[in-house]
């Protein structure tokens, strides 16, 4: 386990290898979801969807800030 991993990182990615090359989707609450976790289920073919707190570790600093935007505005 590397530092940027959390202690549910090996247990969703143990799981998840029952599903890839499957072709399910794998929905998570925030409470699993990283952004680490997230490339490495890219990088195998496991689809996967969650929420995400601000404060979660290994999320950028930048995540999340409000920007003031109005009705038909694009943001990258």
């Amino acid at each position: 386990m590397t530092p940027s991993m959390t202690a549910t990182h090996p247990n969703v990615t143990g799981l998840a290898a029952t599903i890839k090359h499957v072709g399910h989707k794998l929905y998570m609450d925030s409470f699993f979801s990283t952004p680490t976790l997230f490339d490495d289920l890219c990088i195998k073919p496991v689809d996967c969807c969650g929420t995400v707190r601000r404060n979660r570790k290994g999320m950028p600093k930048y995540f999340g800030h409000k920007v003031s935007m109005k009705r038909g505005d694009l943001r990258d």
